[in-house]
């Protein structure tokens, strides 16, 4: 992130590269709408290109910048009248199980892509029920902050709590997987 910060583009190639899968899933999983995921995952790394001096290294990593980032993007789409408008006149979406598309794909990314998207499913069980639960309102369902605590009727710093501490342990928990 240092080096997309100084203007490195091949920096941000890799940047792409390594974030595209996971910020596309997160993203497709609140949308559910491929065609606005792939303009909204666009739009993630245009903005981390335009925004990369807001990144500090102190304040967090690049992965929970990143995600933050595309929750955002995708929670700001799904409140646009354009969007609602689309799909309006789409066909009803109705909940469905994202699997990791092969299209395009060599079988190596498929096999990494499944293998974190697993990582991440384990380490989610490990939460508390309540960390669980708020985190995946957030990034499953897209609300924000606010519509959680009004909609669980629970205060919003208790909310905040929450996903701080579930996005903390799942941070350890992914990192010292990575490790063993």
């Amino acid at each position: 992130m240092f080096r997309v910060q100084n203007g490195d583009t091949e920096a941000l190639r890799k940047l792409y590269h390594t974030y595209k899968n996971l910020l596309f899933g997160l993203i497709i999983t609140i949308l559910k709408s491929r065609e606005e995921a792939e303009d909204c995952l666009q739009d993630v790394f245009t903005q981390a290109w335009e925004k990369a001096d807001k990144f500090d290294a102190e304040k967090g990593n690049v992965y929970s910048f990143l995600v933050t980032m595309a929750r955002n993007k995708a929670i700001d789409r799904t409140r646009s009248r354009a969007f609602k408008d689309t799909l309006k006149e789409d066909h009803m979406i109705s909940d469905f199980t994202l699997t990791p598309e092969s299209e395009g794909k060599n079988p190596h990314e498929n096999l990494e892509l499944h293998e974190r998207a697993n990582k991440l499913k384990n380490a989610l069980k490990k939460l508390s029920d309540k960390e669980q639960q708020v985190l995946y309102v957030a990034y499953y369902n897209g609300l924000s902050q606010s519509e959680i605590s009004e909609k669980m009727d629970i205060p919003l710093g208790t909310v905040k709590y929450r996903m701080r501490q579930g996005m903390l342990k799942l941070k350890d928990m992914l990192i010292s997987e990575d490790i063993n």
